[in-house]
Formats: C-alpha cells, sequence, structure tokens
C-alpha cells in the first residue's frame, strides 16, 4: 500500500489537497505537523510527505535529515511560498524530492499531483530488489541467508529445550537438524585436541618404552 502523509497545520488545507488524490488508491494520513506521523515514517508505511503550509525556515531545515534517517528512501515534497535562495540550496542537499511554489490556480495543485506520482514511482524503484550478478555478492548473500534462517531456527526451537522431559517428544525435523549441527560443531572443536592428547599419550609410551629398553640392556 502506497503510503502519502500530508502535513499542514491548517484543516481545511490539509482536506483540499488530499482531495486531489481521491482517483489515486494511495493511504492517506493527515496531520498538522510531521512530528505526529513519524511512526508511519520509521515502519515505512509512509513512502511520501508533502509538507505544506507556514514553517520555520530553521527548523524545516534540520527536519529533512531527520526524515532521511527515519526512512533513507522516503521521497519529500514541499509546498511553500518564495523562501531564501540558500535555505533552497540547503534543503535541496538534503534530498527533497520536489518543491512547489504555492499559488491559488488549478495547475499548482496538478503539479503537485504529479509530483506525488513520480515519488511512489521513483520509491517503488529504489526500493525494488535488484538480481546480484557478482559471484562473491552471490555467494556472501547466500552465507548471510543460511546463517539468518539459523538464527531464526534458534529462535523457533527455543521453547522445545524448555518443555518438560516427561512430554511426548515432537519437535520435529528443525530441531534435529539444529542439534546435528551443534554436535558437528562440538566434534569440530574437539577433534584438534583429541590428536593432540593422542600425540602426547604416544610420546609419553614411545618415552616409557625406551626407558625400559635401556634398563633391559643395561
Amino acid at each position: 500500500m502506497n503510503g502519502l502523509l500530508i502535513a499542514n497545520k491548517n484543516k481545511a488545507a490539509r482536506e483540499q489537497l488530499a482531495s486531489l488524490f481521491d482517483r489515486d488508491t494511495y493511504q492517506i494520513t493527515m496531520a498538522d505537523s510531521v512530528a505526529n506521523s513519524l511512526e508511519g515514517i520509521i515502519a515505512k508505511e509512509i513512502q511520501v510527505v508533502v509538507i505544506d503550509g507556514d514553517y520555520d525556515e530553521h527548523n524545516i531545515a534540520k527536519l529533512i535529515p531527520l526524515l532521511k534517517k527515519c526512512n533513507r528512501n522516503i521521497s519529500i515534497i514541499m509546498v511553500s511560498d518564495e523562501m531564501p535562495i540558500d535555505l533552497m540550496r540547503r534543503i535541496r542537499k538534503e534530498g527533497i524530492f520536489y518543491h512547489a511554489l504555492k499559488t491559488a490556480d488549478d495547475e499548482n495543485y496538478e503539479e503537485i499531483h504529479q509530483a506525488v506520482c513520480y515519488a511512489f514511482k521513483e520509491y517503488a524503484e529504489n526500493t525494488m530488489t535488484k538480481p546480484i550478478s557478482n559471484p562473491k555478492e552471490r555467494t556472501m548473500f547466500s552465507i548471510k541467508s543460511v546463517l539468518s534462517t539459523m538464527a531464526i531456527t534458534m529462535l523457533l526451537v527455543t521453547p522445545a529445550f524448555a518443555v518438560d522431559t516427561a512430554a511426548t517428544y515432537n519437535s520435529g525435523i528443525l530441531v534435529l537438524l539444529f542439534v546435528g549441527f551443534c554436535a558437528l560443531l562440538i566434534v569440530a572443536q574437539l577433534v584438534p585436541a583429541v590428536l593432540v592428547l593422542f600425540g602426547m599419550t604416544k610420546a609419553v609410551a614411545e618415552g616409557l618404552s625406551e626407558k625400559r629398553a635401556a634398563a633391559k640392556n643395561g
């Protein structure tokens, strides 16, 4: 679902702007400030933000990078009157998607509507899973997938180790695989130690044999 946030302190202006998207299937959230909808932005339920109305220039310059930290792919569209060129350069550098000048004609609203449509399209392209062509990257991806699967399996089978010992076994094949994997790791760690111990025992035995042979010959 495409989530759109319209932030404006003026309720009537919010509703008028939201009416532009009646034809679309966006999940529209209206709020008097962006701060009231941060939860949806962090959860990536909101992908496009339209900031409309009058706002403090100093605060808006700080808000853009904060929103980008919450979701680096989020598209931010600003609708405002003329603003200082230094501020405009700053917020563009921070990565806003589009800036529309506020006017009262229908052309301005169509411009905003088009900007929102393109913003959703770009968000989908930026978050689309890309195929991995590099063999090294593919191998690393496979390893990460296996490790992630193991971690999830550990979380799933944890309750199985806490059941009553008198209960009938019904943990399933995943538990057996996990236990077998753990046993394999333990064996792999023990093999070097066993080899060292075997070598030491053999050396001691050979030393004793030599001493006995020397004492017998003497």
